[in-house]
Order: C-alpha cells, then structure tokens, then sequence
C-alpha cells in the first residue's frame, strides 16, 4: 500500500522532481510545445494548467506562487501575459497531449505536449516610405561588377620516396 504518495516518483527523489517539473513549465511556456515523454507530461500538464489559472489571477499570493513554481522573472511574465491575452475566454483545460508513438531507443511513449490556443500571429504594419522621383537631368545607374571565380593553387603531387 502507497499510503501519503501523491503524484508520479518518475524515479527521483523530491529535488529532482521538483527541477524537472519547473523545467519542463519553462519550456512549455517559452516555446509554447515541447516533446517528452507520457509519464512526464501526465505529470505536469495539471500543474502548467493551475498555474495558468493562478496567472489570471490579479493577487499578490498568486503571483509569489508563480514566482516560487517557476523561479524565473521572464517566464512567469510571459505566462501572465499569455493567461490575459490568450486564454481569457477559457476557464481550464489549456493544454493538450499528443501522442507521437514509441521511441527507438528505450520503446517510451513519446508525446507532444501543447496549449490548445494557437498562438496570436504578430502582423508588423510595414509604412510606404513616400518615393522621390529621380530628376530628369540626373539618373542614376547602377555598377554592377562582375567577379572572376578565385581558383585555388593546385597542389602538387605527392611523390613517395622509398
């Protein structure tokens, strides 16, 4: 009987388990899908939705619990703004696990772990520069300049003496 286990060992200790998950968060939150195995997305992927619903939150309490989870100034800014701009409309249910079929090597469940939102295109607005017009008096040309290919010295045979 397991009585007091909570959660999956994944064969580490409680420090290590607690590295592991906070690292495999970041690069969720940072490259928005990473690939890993069942186990460790089964793990983790309660644990990446409670904290986005934290990071809705507007409190001071969750935002230290979002601090002491992903110990990293940038991620837990960039989970804040992903939970208000992307996730506004969702109340859970963020993630997603897609399976990708065993590796070779040690035949693991390998999976793609992923938000279900995609992710809002960024479309730069690129202004017209006004064109002046080339006076009629002066045009300019272009000068193009045709470069030879540079050949490289040929070696000389290799005699062997004997």
């Amino acid at each position: 009987m397991n009585h007091g286990y909570f959660g999956r060992k994944l064969g580490r200790d409680v420090g290590q388990r607690r590295r592991l998950f906070m690292q495999l968060s970041r690069s969720l939150i940072t490259y928005g899908r990473i690939k890993t195995t069942l186990a460790k997305a089964k793990a983790i992927q309660p644990m990446v939705d409670k904290l986005i619903t934290k990071a809705k939150s507007e409190s001071n309490a969750a935002l230290s619990e979002l601090r002491k989870t992903l110990a990293l100034e940038s991620s837990v800014a960039s989970l804040r703004e992903m939970a208000k701009s992307r996730f506004h409309t969702r109340s859970s249910g963020y993630t997603r696990i897609i399976r990708l079929g065993k590796r070779h090597g040690d035949a693991a469940e390998e999976v793609l772990l992923e938000f279900v939102d995609a992710a809002p295109v960024k479309t730069e607005v690129v202004k017209a520069k006004a064109v002046k017009e080339p006076s009629s008096k002066v045009q300019e040309a272009e000068v193009v300049e045709e470069k030879k290919p540079v050949q490289a010295p040929k070696k000389p045979a290799v005699s062997s003496k004997k």
